[in-house]
């Protein structure tokens, strides 16, 4: 890395600090393949950091948020839409004093069609041509994250309910594509990624984008209020995520080098990698009122259509402190 913000100076003293008269500090952090920590090892960002990182697989965000409660993780990863359904489903209102979990970071690729990240795919032998056709067909989806957001989107876009449909309820996203990718189901929320080649061969189309259910769709990290209370670990992630700032520059930069890495870790074809490097590309998106006010507006439709019980302010699962820190470094600068 060519240059650190003075902002970051009197963190890593702190974390200097720490690490020279105490056990060295480790940031346990989940994602939900090897892709990217695999990514991130290659471009190097996280090379000097005065801190360990660990990294976790968990499949899903129903286990990230699971471990997350758990305090297993520092970090969860998932999408931007999970504790908006978190909220809505939790036993207690959630209240700025009790929120037990925060969104802390997002990013996504650019918002083409080409490269959307949720889509609600139908295959072609069920006849299906519009939304309103969806009643009564078998539709695989999987808890939590904008996956589920997406579904519960549909529904709406739809006017449906879930008694209108055959709903099957998987635990990730690659278990219902699977389902749908094998013919067990007619139709499939989630990622588009994971169902590629079916839609290639013509065996399935897709319906809806996130665009048209109006889902921002970023990948996020999602974090313990109690592990931002704590100053360590705190001063930990302003570093970490100033540190992946430099990741997003890296990754266009070194195209033919992050697909392969993609390729070989994730084992996929050369066809999934050339759209997993396009889709994993982007930016950290600011927690600014454009993208509150969106998510939001995600989770009064859904509000709105039936799909969850209760009403939900978005900008209680959401921490904007490390904004400052995802946009410290200029992304011209490359190691």
């Amino acid at each position: 890395m060519k240059r650190i913000t003075h902002a970051l100076l009197p963190a890593l003293a702190l974390l200097a600090g720490h690490a020279a008269g105490a056990e060295r500090l480790t940031l346990n952090i989940a994602y939900q393949d090897a892709g990217f920590p695999a990514l991130i090892d290659k471009s190097g960002v996280l090379q000097g950091a005065p801190y360990d990182v660990k990294w976790v697989l968990l499949t899903g965000p129903a286990a990230n948020l699971s471990a997350l409660y758990g305090k297993a993780i520092d970090l969860g990863h998932m999408g931007d839409t999970s504790l908006t359904i978190e909220q809505a489903n939790a036993r207690e209102p959630w209240t700025a004093q009790n929120a037990p979990l925060k969104i802390v970071a997002g990013w996504r690729n650019d918002y083409s069609k080409q490269f959307s990240r949720l889509i609600t795919a139908v295959r072609t032998s069920a006849h299906i041509d519009s939304p309103k056709d969806l009643a009564g067909h078998t539709w695989a989806y999987n808890y939590g994250g904008y996956n589920h957001a997406q579904y519960l989107g549909s529904l709406v876009k739809a006017g449906l309910t879930e008694q209108a449909i055959k709903p099957i309820k998987f635990n990730d996203g690659a278990s219902s594509a699977a389902a749908f990718v094998s013919g067990q189901t007619d139709v499939y929320s989630g990622d588009l990624g994971a169902i590629l080649p079916a839609i290639n061969k013509g065996q399935a189309k897709v319906l809806l984008t996130d665009q048209d259910t109006g889902i921002p769709a970023l990948g996020v990290w999602t974090t313990r209020s109690d592990v931002i209370a704590d100053p360590q670990k705190d001063q930990a992630l302003q570093d970490y995520f100033a540190r992946l700032s430099h990741y997003w520059a890296w990754h266009q930069a070194h195209q033919a080098e992050a697909t392969e890495v993609l390729q070989s870790t994730l084992k996929l074809t050369p066809e999934r990698a050339a759209y997993e490097y396009n889709v994993r590309g982007g930016a950290f998106r600011p927690f600014d009122n454009t993208l509150l006010d969106a998510e939001q507006h995600v989770a009064d439709t859904l509000l709105e259509g039936g799909a969850i019980k209760r009403k939900v302010d978005v900008r209680l699962g959401f921490d904007g402190r490390y904004n400052n820190a995802q946009q410290a470094v200029p992304v011209k600068e490359v190691p």
